[in-house]
């Protein structure tokens, strides 16, 4: 299986001032599924047949999780200015073929070079409409933030993924770019409450410029379009930066209990988050884990893949 795609989680604790998970794949990389990756993506549209915007671009304004219906008016903005100047390029093509036309008719009274040179320009408009479109189409079909990377978008920030029809926070800048970023925690003022029902982590809540968990609905769609990889990077600010990353991240379908799958470990810390492997979420209302003493969501305050209870959680105090 080829990875070929990234994300991120950024997530902030108490006494780790600053944690960040990602998702990341590099290109020419294989790694070995124990079961075949799924084909989620045509039922998540069918059931979000409303998110729908036909150019994903960067947004300037804070973006909240839970509504992925919406249209911002920027990208409608851009998305006309984008049709006008096609509209332009071809109005301008047809004139100059209009032109050469007219000239190759009447070549007795222009050189050949001049016929040419219009045959260039012609030429080089065309070619140019094309690459134009060519782009719009892949920029239309990008389903992460490794995608919008390789077609040059290299501003770190909130983008709309058109695919699937929701906006998401890319980091392009960190470890070469491209890493699409589906859980944040860090100190603000206020904070966002962590300690949320299975519908609520299910479908994502949060500000994608500040606290937010992307949701389990989403996790499980974007994991198994492409293999990816998960990156921890943690900042202790009195004693530096740890990294702890898993050659795969997947997430089931919510029949599985949105059940998580993780590859092998690397890092400069302690492999914590194996623990959980293959185990399904719990939230405060849906208890999943095998504590029998009650549930961990809720001593913990968050939903996480608890198995009695946890040895690495990031959505809890």
């Amino acid at each position: 299986m080829n990875i070929n795609t990234s994300a991120k989680l950024v997530y902030l604790l108490y006494i780790l001032p600053s944690i960040h998970l990602a998702l990341s794949a590099p290109p020419n990389k294989d790694i070995d599924l124990e079961t075949p990756l799924e084909d989620p993506i045509q039922t998540y549209m069918e059931e979000h047949p409303n998110s729908t915007i036909p150019i994903p671009w960067l947004l300037p304004n804070p973006a909240v999780i839970g509504h992925a219906d919406i249209g911002p008016s920027e990208l409608q903005s851009d998305l006309k200015e984008v049709k006008e100047d096609l509209v332009t390029r071809i109005s301008e093509l047809k004139e100059d073929g209009e032109k050469l036309r007219t000239s190759i008719e009447g070549s007795s009274g222009a050189t050949q070079i001049q016929i040419n040179a219009l045959k260039t320009q012609v030429f080089q408009k065309i070619h140019e409409v094309q690459d134009q479109v060519y782009r719009l189409g892949l920029t239309v079909m990008a389903g992460d933030c490794q995608d919008l990377y390789e077609l040059g978008y290299n501003a770190t920030g909130v983008y709309y993924l058109q695919k699937f029809g929701r906006q998401v926070h890319c980091d392009m800048e960190t470890d070469s770019g491209g890493w699409l970023v589906i859980q944040r925690r860090v100190r603000v003022d206020p904070q966002i409450n962590f300690d949320q029902s299975w519908y609520t982590y299910k479908k994502g809540f949060g500000d994608l410029e500040s606290e937010f968990w992307i949701g389990n609905e989403f996790l499980h769609v974007l994991t198994n379009q492409k293999a990816y990889k998960l990156s921890v990077d943690m900042v202790d600010y009195e004693k530096g930066a740890y990294v702890a990353s898993y050659s795969l991240f997947r997430v089931g379908n919510e029949d599985s209990l949105f059940s998580l799958d993780l590859g092998d470990f690397a890092g400069n810390t302690t492999d914590a988050f194996s623990y959980h492997h293959g185990r399904p979420f719990t939230a405060n209302d849906r208890d999943n884990d095998l504590y029998k003493a009650g549930n961990c969501a809720t001593y913990f305050s968050g939903g996480w893949w608890y198995e009695n209870c946890y040895d690495a959680h990031l959505n809890g105090v």
